[in-house]
């Protein structure tokens, strides 16, 4: 996740998969990658550094759902 993108969108579309390890809790981000997290909304923006700008980064939740795992059931078919 070292690398750099034009955006913090395009950052956040090529790391996706790696934002498992933040299920349950807030994240802030920026086109460098994550740079404050917690469950606590409050101490993540806390952790964001003061001389961050503030239009530099995105705050985002993430959900404990969000990373679901398919479950399959030998002899159960869907039409």
């Amino acid at each position: 996740m070292a690398a750099e993108y034009p955006t913090a969108k395009e950052w956040y579309k090529a790391n996706r998969q790696e934002l498992k390890k933040y299920r349950g809790e807030w994240i802030a981000y920026t086109n460098h990658g994550v740079i404050s997290h917690d469950s606590d909304y409050l101490k993540m923006k806390e952790g964001i550094s003061p001389d961050t700008p503030k239009l530099s980064y995105v705050l985002c939740r993430i959900f404990e759902s969000e990373f679901g795992t398919a479950v399959r059931f030998p002899g159960f078919h869907c039409n």
